[in-house]
Formats: structure tokens, sequence, C-alpha cells
């Protein structure tokens, strides 16, 4: 009878202890004031529970959380993590050289340092728009210690010959009518393509990679060596192509678009989702209102940068472009905030080999030139619940599923920094993440706590 009831009782404890185990860990953030992603003012005196990957309770009531790890906030501004909507985490160096002269293996370093100082600059979600980035993806979510922020990868943006993406010098054979690829770049970063059959070829192969959108070139770059800026880019019938085998995964596409015909040709064939569009007209940004497209500017890339420094940073043809459209940025703003076109928050910043561009502050000073024209919380929500309406188009291709993103409210992913400071006071406080971000949190997980 003993011995039975010694059995009970050692059932019993390993029971309770397989059940403790298997509870999610729990974090408290008390006395928090809350950016929630969406509305204008501060939810103040807040506590948030986070249990497991999500976020369990947001009140200004008192928790009850005995087990939980507590953060006391002390008046600091508890908020989503940041979003990144164009990123090249992959691309390095000017790309006519940089796919001779540095091998996949130090691209690959290379993309892993900056995705890990995108995350400690407080950007929890990126995506990628032109590059191998599904790789970096699929290590950070693994178990081999990497780590940076979630990633949708749109893997190699599609571009035609001779256009905004087809980096090849003039000694070099078009890969379509010369034996084939003759660079990784070719598959990995870039695929050209001419006519609806070869546009079909990269959207699909694309989506064998792992993207979860795909990216097209329809008009010249600033960038780029060859294209000029007038030049339209694929004809609407390739855009539609592309569109198609896009909704046919059940996705989007997303364009890289400066001149009005070639953003026009583009919402014309179905296209939600612009980056840049500096030159579009009145009439073309009545259109994208009616139409709910997303405009992403890229506005820090561009007036971010004295004429001297473009100057000195840039080709002389590629300083005629940008100067091109400097003063017509502004313009363009204010056409698509008058039409209701929703603004989303994208950086299209490049950094040299040797830098590691997520670990500098430039990244968010993208906030303060869309604070211009959107307000503090404006332009937080274009980098936060804005941002997590283009993850939305990507439907059932979404790896993350278990919550919303972009926002801080009950059952979203606990994707959160703590801020030290009011951010809708002071938004260039995040401009400087190593000081003023004193908890950095992804999916339920703390990489940065200076306070315990």
């Amino acid at each position: 009878m003993m011995m039975k009831a010694l059995t009970v009782i050692a059932f019993s404890l390993a029971a309770t202890m397989a059940s403790a185990q298997d509870e999610p860990a729990q974090t408290l953030f008390t006395n928090v004031n809350v950016f929630d992603g969406v509305n204008d003012g501060l939810l103040e005196n807040a506590n948030v529970l986070v249990e497991g990957n999500l976020i369990k309770t947001v009140s200004t009531a008192a928790i009850n959380a005995g087990g939980a790890t507590v953060i006391n906030g002390d008046g600091r501004t508890l908020m989503p993590g940041l979003m990144d909507m164009h990123t090249h985490l992959s691309i390095v160096r000017e790309l006519s050289t940089a796919r001779h002269e540095l091998s996949p293996l130090a691209h690959g370093a290379i993309a892993m340092k900056r995705a890990e100082g995108m995350l400690m600059n407080g950007f929890t979600t990126v995506m990628d728009v032109g590059g191998p980035a599904t790789y970096l993806k699929d290590l950070i979510d693994g178990d081999a210690g990497f780590f940076g922020p979630r990633i949708y990868s749109a893997e190699a943006f599609i571009t035609q010959t001779n256009g905004h993406g087809d980096f090849r010098t003039r000694m070099e054979y078009n890969p379509n009518n010369s034996g084939g690829i003759r660079s990784w770049y070719e598959y990995y970063t870039a695929c050209i393509a001419d006519g609806v059959t070869e546009i079909r070829r990269c959207g699909r192969e694309n989506f064998r990679k792992g993207a979860t959108h795909l990216k097209m070139m329809v008009g010249g770059g600033v960038s780029s060596r060859f294209d000029p800026l007038h030049g339209l880019q694929g004809s609407p019938e390739e855009i539609a192509a592309a569109v198609e085998v896009a909704r046919n995964m059940k996705t989007f596409v997303t364009v890289h678009a400066y001149t009005d015909e070639s953003v026009r040709m583009a919402v014309e064939a179905g296209v939600p989702h612009i980056l840049h569009a500096p030159l579009i007209t009145e009439e073309t940004a009545k259109l994208m209102g009616e139409k709910g497209v997303y405009m992403q500017p890229n506005l820090e890339a561009v007036l971010g940068l004295s004429e001297e420094n473009a100057a000195a940073f840039l080709s002389p043809a590629s300083f005629a472009k940008w100067k091109s459209i400097y003063d017509e940025y502004p313009v363009a703003m204010e056409a698509a905030l008058k039409h209701g076109v929703k603004i989303v928050f994208g950086t299209d910043l490049l950094a040299e080999w040797n830098q590691t561009l997520g670990f500098d502050k430039t990244a968010a000073l993208e906030l303060l030139q869309l604070e211009k024209y959107l307000g503090s919380a404006g332009a937080l929500r274009a980098a936060t619940s804005t941002a997590a309406e283009i993850i939305d188009l990507m439907g059932p291709n979404n790896p993350y599923t278990a919550g919303a993103l972009g926002v801080v409210e009950e059952g979203a992913y606990a994707d959160l920094l703590l801020v030290d400071g009011n951010v809708l006071e002071d938004l260039a406080l995040l401009t400087d993440p190593g000081k003023n971000l004193v908890v950095i949190m992804k999916d339920g997980v703390i990489y940065k706590n200076t306070l315990n």
C-alpha cells in the first residue's frame, strides 16, 4: 500500500513538473506608456503581459502573473517593433563589380551580420525585395544560434535586358542567349527576362526558392549604369504576366517605378504596391488612391543626401538622375497624401561590403523624413501597422500566422521595443538605438535588456 502511494506521488510530481515545463514563459512589462501602432496617442500607465511569443494582456489595471519576468518600464514607451519594407540584405557593393569580386560565402556572412544589426536597431521585420534572403530567414528561424528580424523575401528581382537590375558590364553576354547563366547573381539576385514566357519562368523560379511575393523593375533607376530614368521597362503584357504568376500563388507583385508613366502602367496591370514613385502626377496619385495602392517613397535615400555628398557618392550619370528627382519627391508626396494613398516605411539603403548597415542609425532616419508629411504617429504607423498590411497581401505565403504584426494588442506577436522617452514627442530617439532602445523583444524572446 505504501509503495502504491509513493508511486502515485511520484507520478503526480512528474506530471506537475512536466506541466510546468510545458507552460510558456511569461514577461510582464509594467508602468509603460503604449504606442499601439494604430492610435495617435499613448495608452498611459499600462501593463503588458507576454506569454510565449504572443501578447496575452494589455491593461491599465494590474496584471497578476506570479511567475513572470517583470520589466518595470518606469514610464517609458512600449511600441511595436519597426518594419522596414524595402531592404536588400544580400546586396553589397556596386553590383557590376560585387558579382565578380565577392563570393557567395562572403555575401552570406555580410548579409547575416546586417540582419543581426537590423534587429538590434529595432527592426523586427523586414521585406527584402531583391536578393537571396530566404536562406537568411531559414537560418534565423532555425536552431543554429543566428538572430535577426522576420524576413519576407522576393528573391531575385525580375528585370528586362538593359533594365534596372541588369548589372552586367558592357563586355558580358546576356545569359539568355549565350549559353546560360554565368554568374550566381543572375540566378539569386536578378532574373533577366524578356517576354511573357520568361517573366513567368522567373516568377515561378522565385517561388520555388521560397519567395513570399515578387519584385519587378518597370522603369529606370538612379544607381544603375545603363538604363535611363525616363525609360519604360516591361510591357503591360509582361507586367500582367508577373501579376498573374503572383495571383496564382495568392500573393502580389511590388514594382520599382520612378516615372508617372511607369507607375500608371503598373497600377493598371494590378500592382498594389509601388516603390519610389517620385515623378507621379496628381492624376496618377488619384488613380492609386482609388485602387488602394500603397506607396513606399524611400525618402532618406534621396533627400537625406546633400548635393556635395551625392556628387561624391554617385557616378556622374547617377548624380544627374538623383538631381532630377530631388525636388520632385515633395510634390509627389503631397499628391499622394491628397488622394489618400497609404504610405509605407522602407529604406532601400545599401552599404559597401565592409560596412554593416544595420549597426548605424541611417535606417531610422527615414522616420524623420516621413514625419514631415505624416506627423510622428503617422510615420510610426507607416513602419508598423500600415507596413503589416503589406504582409496581409501575401496571403497563405506568410509563414508567421500565429498573431498580428505591427501592433501592441492582445493576440499579436510579441515583437516589442521599450524606448527611453516619448517617441511621439521625439521621433529622433529611434535614430540612436544603442542608447534609447532599452529592451528589444522579437517573438517573445528578449535580445536586449539594459534595465534588468
